[in-house]
């Protein structure tokens, strides 16, 4: 009786300390990540392991690690769950006790007690009775105890060693992220501005190497791009103002959130640790240089890990468990001071409830499940609303409106227990599995070849590889073989949509052909040229942004501002290559052609020549011209590209998207105010080149007489 009074309390006023961050571990493929955790989890011992892909990430990605802060070991993290809410359930009771022998002790009834009581460091409880203190406690049912780790708590608490079941540890829960670039655009939905991020680097290459994968070939990205895309994503989509100041390794700190801490690898192709900290020094540098407005986000760990798993000898591990120490120690410096956990330093009791409420979707990747009452099996599913969730938690009295739930639901969502979808046409959808919709992700974007020997199968395979552009079918075909139940499927399209992981492409020919979707990441090789044999070919015009305020133009806004241009530019036909797609306006008898290249987006027209026909040549370029000065394509995409970045790098503000011309000499961008209206103004390079604006961008074609 007594415990269930306690639950009652505590469910009903209770708050216990936030004690959970996420830890993303992050970076380039073949970077030594995985095996940087394992040394970091087994005392400096590292065993072979393989990429991390699609086939052996889908549990370790969200079930990874849950990391103890305070004394180094792994746990499970439903079994940390449990402990803390018994903590505050063991809390609460304990307070009563000590109230009602207080007023045992007196011979009269005393004044109402302050109506919070903190027991100890990490327990809460508001005193929430009226002013007789002993009106009877609230029948507490049975059913409105919705976890069987609570009905074993209340049966069994006197058999209970308390001091076992008692925990007041942080705990730090270790995602470590596939570094393929095929990877990296799943990465989306799950990045939370409340997280700490290890990104790690093979300090033995140099920064503008091409990525090597595990076979030793040069992949398409260079270290440098890679981190273009990571810190873009992490630091530049994030609306925080949040810093952290205090000592960190021993040294006063203030960085601002999200946080970004710098690890390398391959210390063993290096040499010593002077040579070591020389390497790091490098990287650094470089990396201020080329992100100068993310460098209060940055903490360079000076840490370079010897991730060689065939070198396990004392001496290695010992150098190792040395480096693991200083990394869990900046850590732990980090949580300790992190300030989401400032924010929630007394969050609600009923939210780690209902997050272990949240977990019993039972299906093959929640085995624990198993252990939770069917009723609740059958109420929680893997895609549900907000509203649905409120309704949940108002029948076990857990929750106090919508706002109680929202909060919730984004602190779940820092701590990549479940995905709280914050985007339209899915926003206020919470998938409750992650392993599930990771599965599913990586499965539609990995791209197998399919198992079946029909031609018409294979032929949609070969074309989606081919031209990025794979159809509906396909996808649907995928999720039918996942076994994704009918309802869930668009929701999955949408989804997938709204993070630009897939592209729709519209089209208005013949409704009865499936969507089709853009999928940029398919491409096979890095190629961004067209034949252009026998045509005429403008040079090219840039738009993009002062590396100050922009230092660079994620993929995802480069996919939707490809698919945007389609959709203007009614009745054309796209063919994608990497990171650029060519668009035919038959109409207009013109190709237009958009690429990115580097942090700026350069686009190009061309048309057929036919020297041998001057009037139908006279007419091709007559309407060229008329549909350059009608479309203006070029202040479409400048226009299309500040409207992309306000929306997804608010961090950037309010700025306005620039004309850049290349320099003819030297290749570097120069901003210009209006390269049509004044294709005459004269250019003046650093470089010492003077030349007329026009001549650098040919963009100006003569009137037809």
């Amino acid at each position: 009786k007594e415990y269930k009074e306690a639950y009652f309390k505590a469910r009903k006023r209770g708050s216990c300390r936030n004690d959970f961050i996420r830890v993303m571990i992050t970076g380039p493929q073949n970077v030594g990540k995985s095996c940087l955790v394992q040394a970091f989890i087994r005392q400096g011992l590292i065993l072979k392991v393989g990429a991390t892909t699609a086939a052996n990430i889908i549990r370790q990605l969200v079930n990874l690690v849950t990391y103890n802060m305070d004394d180094k070991s792994i746990d499970d993290f439903q079994a940390v769950l449990a402990r803390k809410v018994i903590t505050a359930i063991e809390t609460v009771k304990r307070q009563l006790e000590e109230l009602a022998l207080e007023i045992a002790s007196d011979d009269m009834i005393p004044s109402r007690p302050s109506s919070i009581y903190r027991l100890d460091s990490s327990t809460s409880v508001v005193d929430d009775s009226d002013s007789n203190p002993q009106q009877p406690a609230p029948v507490v049912n049975e059913e409105m105890i919705p976890l069987d780790f609570l009905g074993k708590y209340f049966r069994e608490s006197s058999q209970l060693n308390h001091e076992t079941v008692s925990d007041h540890c942080h705990y730090g829960k270790l995602w470590d992220f596939a570094g393929h670039s095929v990877y990296h655009i799943t990465h989306q939905p799950f990045i939370s501005h409340n997280c700490i991020y290890v990104l790690v680097l093979d300090m033995s290459q140099d920064i503008h190497n091409y990525v090597v994968d595990r076979q030793g070939n040069n992949t398409e990205l260079t270290y440098l791009e890679t981190l273009q895309e990571w810190l873009t994503s992490i630091i530049g989509s994030s609306k925080s103002s949040a810093r952290t100041k205090a000592e960190i390794d021993g040294v006063g700190e203030d960085i601002a959130w999200p946080m970004v801490i710098l690890v390398g690898t391959h210390a063993d192709k290096i040499g010593d640790e002077k040579a070591c900290q020389q390497k790091f020094e490098e990287f650094k540098s470089e990396i201020f240089r080329h992100f100068p407005a993310y460098a209060d986000h940055i903490y360079g760990s000076g840490i370079i890990f010897n991730c060689n798993d065939e070198d396990n000898s004392p001496e290695t591990k010992s150098l190792r468990q040395k480096h693991c120490s200083q990394l869990h120690n900046i850590l732990k410096d980090f949580v300790n001071h992190q300030p989401s956990i400032d924010h929630f330093s007394q969050i609600p009791l009923k939210w780690y409830i209902m997050a272990a409420i949240l977990h019993t979707t039972h299906d093959q990747f929640n085995q624990e499940a198993a252990k939770y009452p069917q009723h609740l099996n059958h109420r929680v599913d893997k895609i549900m609303t907000a509203q649905a969730i409120e309704l949940l938690a108002k029948e076990y009295k857990l929750c106090d409106g919508s706002d109680d739930i929202d909060k919730m639901l984004l602190y779940l969502h820092d701590l990549g227990e479940i995905v709280y979808c914050q985007k339209d046409p899915i926003k206020g959808k919470v998938i409750t599995q992650v392993e599930w919709l990771l599965n599913i992700f990586r499965s539609v974007i990995q791209l197998d070849k399919p198992d079946a020997k029909g031609l018409a199968k294979n032929a949609e395979y070969e074309a989606a590889r081919d031209t990025g552009i794979m159809s509906e079918n396909y996808i649907i075909d995928e999720l039918d073989r996942l076994e994704v139940e009918d309802h869930e499927k668009q929701f999955i399209l949408d989804l997938m949509e709204s993070y630009d992981i897939i592209c729709k492409i519209s089209h208005d020919k013949d409704q009865s052909k499936p969507n089709r979707y853009f999928v940029p990441y398919l491409f096979r090789t890095n190629n961004q040229e067209f034949n252009s044999t026998g045509f005429h070919v403008s040079g090219w015009l840039y738009v993009g942004f002062e590396p100050s305020q922009v230092p660079y133009i994620p993929d995802g806004i480069l996919f939707c501002l490809l698919v945007s241009c389609l959709k203007e530019w009614k009745k054309s036909d796209i063919e994608p290559r990497y990171k650029c797609a060519k668009y035919r306006l038959k109409e207009d008898c013109c190709d237009l052609v958009v690429k990115k290249e580097g942090s700026y987006i350069g686009i190009q027209y061309r048309y057929r020549m036919v020297p041998n026909k001057p009037r139908l040549q006279q007419q091709i370029e007559a309407k060229v011209k008329k549909s350059i000065d009608e479309k203006k394509p070029y202040q479409y995409i400048r226009d299309k590209l500040t409207a992309l970045v306000r929306e997804r790098m608010p961090r950037c503000g309010k700025i306005d998207c620039l004309y850049y011309i290349k320099c003819p000499s030297c290749d570097a961008f120069i901003s210009v105010s209006n390269p049509i209206e004044d294709s005459s103004e004269a250019i003046f390079c650093d470089c010492n080149e003077v030349y007329e604006c026009g001549s650098a961008h040919q963009w100006i074609m003569p009137d037809s007489n």
